[in-house]
């Protein structure tokens, strides 16, 4: 998503929606075309001594900070990432410190919206951290380069030359030629993933080798745990308090369905209203009048609902890689009574792919850093094969060198999810990569309420039954508000951009979009 993410427009619950994510990143502004919130609502949200508090957050350990800068003199990153806490420590921080002797490494690690509001107050205040992601924020990090948050660092390390240096993007990790991140985690995978409690199918009489690979199959699989287990067992949990996993599971439902995304990027038009976002609801909406959706999902955020899982109160929860990372950490009882993993399902029994694009930079260096060179160089320690190796032993969203899998010490349920994710996800096009001026787009765009999240949120609460509607005045909005901005960026910067930047011709729904397309384009 713990740790968590990113993320992603897929993206995008406002960050005060207090998104759960505990692991992964989120993919970048450019999946659907915006941030999550504009510019203007971001810098003027809650005010910085309302959230003071965020600075004495929790620790990775958990314990509270004594101060809110951290000791003097050291190096201070800050991060989401509870299970990567250990293997941080021990391969990544305490090797530099020892090559180093005068560097002095502290980390703090946070929930997500605790980080994202930290963060607000640290700019604010000149008390940011040397290194930090960007969980939280709740905006694109083209944004926040607009802004002057970070500073280039492909002058001070090797990024280019680097394992990941083909992964690098413009207007992504590279801004007017300089590299400001990188990719910790790779751009294939997504946030769906059946996972399901091994010992509650058998219960059942459900053959776990037996993939449920369409949208009935897996309605018929809920049935089944919900009559043929223990009361108070329900077949799926679908937590639905916090708009923003809505917004991420029905974007991947209707891919499944053969929607391209938010945006159709043959036309570059926003797509929201297609038949097969409605559709896609509906699902949601058959899974609630089965009765095999767990009663308490309304109340759930995506921890809520592993937590649930883990107790053994439902059988399936479709969430993304880092699920059986953070039940290792949190909940690792549940991991020795059996997990195990699907492909996402499809409405029919033609397979159709999912679509990310490239992954956004996960680790940023701040503007107000004094540390920058050292901060650089132990980040370059990150994109090596044996930091990946072990960045993917801890289970989070799958590494950038994603063979590495392959190697490196995992659950065979993980190993089986990356797997998985090379047939059923293929590498969008990225607007902001194809069109330097777009990431100046993203920008300027403001957040549109109510959008995909609030919408599947209404209809599986009975606020709204009006699905087409809704979903056809959220395109309209969307469109207008990228006219508004393009025009913004247009008259007020100079900039030469429009809507055909989101037009990809040659985009092939079966391939990556990589970077020989975009050269060709």
């Amino acid at each position: 998503m713990g740790g968590t993410g990113r993320r992603p427009n897929r993206r995008r619950g406002v960050a005060m929606r207090r998104h759960q994510r505990i692991l992964g990143s989120r993919p970048g502004a450019g999946s659907a075309g915006r941030p999550s919130m504009g510019r203007r609502q971001f810098i003027g949200g809650a005010g910085a001594a309302a959230l003071a508090a965020a600075l004495a957050g929790c620790t990775g350990g958990g314990q509270m900070s004594r101060e809110s800068g951290g000791s003097s003199g050291s190096l201070q990153w800050w991060d989401q990432f509870r299970p990567l806490t250990k293997m941080l420590q021990d391969h990544l921080f305490a090797p530099y410190m020892k090559e180093h002797p005068g560097v002095t490494i502290e980390r703090r690690q946070m929930n997500v919206p605790d980080l994202g509001q930290a963060l607000q107050v640290g700019r604010r205040s000149n008390q940011m951290p040397d290194v930090h992601s960007l969980a939280g924020l709740g905006t694109s990090a083209a944004a926040l380069v607009s802004q002057g948050w970070f500073q280039p660092i492909g002058k001070l390390a090797d990024f280019q030359g680097s394992p990941v240096g083909e992964f690098l993007y413009d207007g992504m990790h590279r801004f007017d030629g300089e590299v400001s991140s990188f990719p910790l985690f790779s751009g294939r995978w997504h946030e769906a993933v059946p996972w399901f409690n091994t010992a509650m199918l058998k219960q059942a009489g459900v053959d776990p080798e037996e993939e449920p690979g369409t949208w009935d199959k897996l309605r018929d699989v809920a049935r089944r745990l919900t009559k043929g287990t223990d009361d108070g067992v329900y077949g799926i949990v679908v937590p639905s308090k916090e708009t923003e996993y809505l917004q991420f599971l029905v974007n991947r439902l209707a891919m499944t369905a053969g929607a391209p995304g938010g945006i159709d990027w043959a036309t570059g038009a926003y797509a929201y209203d297609a038949q097969q976002y409605v559709d896609a609801i509906e699902f949601l909406t058959a899974l609630q009048t089965d009765k095999v959706v767990h009663p308490a999902s309304p109340s759930m955020g995506p921890r809520d609902a592993r937590a649930r899982w883990a107790a053994g109160q439902a059988g399936v929860y479709l969430w993304g890689a880092w699920f059986i990372g953070g039940l290792r950490v949190d909940e690792p009882e549940a991991v020795e009574r059996g997990v195990g993993t699907w492909h996402i399902p499809c409405p029919e029994t033609t397979r159709n792919v999912v679509y990310s694009p490239p992954q956004s930079g996960t680790f940023w260096v701040s503007s107000q850093s004094k540390r920058a060179k050292d901060a650089a160089q132990l980040m370059l320690q990150m994109t090596t094969r044996e930091f990946q190796a072990r960045l993917a032993a801890a289970m989070d969203q799958p590494p950038v060198l994603t063979d590495v899998v392959e190697e490196a010490e995992v659950h065979p349920a993980y190993r089986r999810c990356v797997a998985n994710f090379q047939d059923d996800v293929r590498i969008a096009p990225a607007p902001e990569v194809g069109t330097p001026g777009v990431w100046q787009v993203l920008a300027e765009m403001r957040d549109i309420h109510p959008n995909l999240g609030d919408i599947v949120q209404s209809v599986l609460t009975g606020s709204t039954s009006d699905v087409a509607g809704e979903l056809r005045r959220y395109t309209d909005a969307m469109s207008a508000e990228r006219e508004r901005a393009i025009k913004v960026v247009r008259e007020e910067k100079g900039v030469e951009v429009g809507t055909e930047a989101w037009v990809f011709a040659n985009w092939d729904r079966k391939a990556d979009y990589d970077q020989q397309a975009y050269a060709e384009r």
